[in-house]
């Protein structure tokens, strides 16, 4: 049973805004403690002055040490807190009114076995975009991490996010771990969370039907290392992360128009330092 009595958020911090702040106060009242890890060079707890303070607590690592250390951090902070499920959110995240009370309601009426992680449906466009109330339920290969409700206990059971990842795919190896330890990854589809592209921006073609984001170079370096590393870790997916790489390549030599060599460039240094068994963050 989630209640907001054991019920702790963790937000990652990257050079945050008072926008942040405001995205912050769409769960606050439904949680017992907000953990904010901030990976900016400089300490942002400024911006916090207007939140009462023990409803928060600030911790600032003057680096960016990567979202899954990140994390784990706040997990290791969650359970000192006598947490037992953990909300995970992206500082550019937030609900819609009242939609985080219902999240929990509904994620304590799930009626699939062994869930481990529950997940709202996330959409970019908050005017383009239908909940769905007929299928509420249902079982995902794996989620992004914004939005997520984690059982404590279990993330504790299986081990934490891949520090060794910094950035990308991390949800997806979480995932994977989950199922291969017999757990259920559920998404709860009539309740959404509003993420903004971050580091992206939205690449649309009419002619081709084709609407997709386009990240910096540095995250193709991420997401193509690291999906070759969840393929060697798990061999069961193998065929489902193969397309995801096909696709992640051919987006970006047929349709991306922003920085196309050096994304290419990129991507081949990710597959150099795979093969290299070098992981971390960049470091060329």
């Amino acid at each position: 049973m989630i209640t907001s009595e054991y019920l702790v958020a963790i937000v990652v911090w990257y050079y945050p805004t008072q926008q942040n702040i405001q995205n912050l106060t769409s769960y606050i009242d439904n949680v017992k403690r907000i953990i904010i890890i901030d990976n900016s060079p400089l300490d942002n707890r400024l911006l916090l002055s207007a939140l009462q303070k023990n409803k928060y607590i600030y911790h600032p690592n003057y680096n960016n040490i990567g979202i899954a250390s990140a994390l784990n951090m706040g997990m290791q902070i969650a359970s000192c807190l006598d947490a037992e499920w953990v909300l995970t959110m992206d500082q550019d995240s937030y609900f819609d009114e009242h939609n985080i009370a219902q999240y929990i309601h509904l994620c304590n009426q799930c009626p699939i076995p062994k869930a481990a992680l529950f997940s709202p449906l996330q959409h970019f466009d908050i005017e383009h975009f239908t909940i769905d109330t007929e299928h509420v339920y249902e079982k995902r290969l794996n989620v992004m991490t914004s939005g997520n409700l984690v059982n404590l206990r279990i993330y504790q059971e299986v081990g934490g996010f891949k520090d060794e990842f910094f950035i990308d795919l991390v949800d997806d190896e979480y995932c994977c771990r989950l199922h291969r330890f017999g757990y259920n990854v559920v998404c709860v589809r009539n309740i959404s969370l509003v993420h903004h592209i971050g580091s992206g921006r939205k690449q649309a073609f009419k002619f081709f039907k084709k609407s997709f984001i386009q990240h910096n170079a540095l995250r193709h370096y991420y997401i193509i290392r690291n999906i070759l590393e969840v393929i060697r870790l798990y061999p069961e997916y193998k065929k489902y992360y193969s397309k995801l790489l096909r696709k992640r390549i051919k987006r970006c030599i047929l349709y991306d128009s922003d920085n196309k060599l050096k994304k290419i460039k990129y991507m081949y240094l990710g597959w150099h330092d795979y093969k290299h068994r070098i992981f971390g963050p960049f470091n060329h």
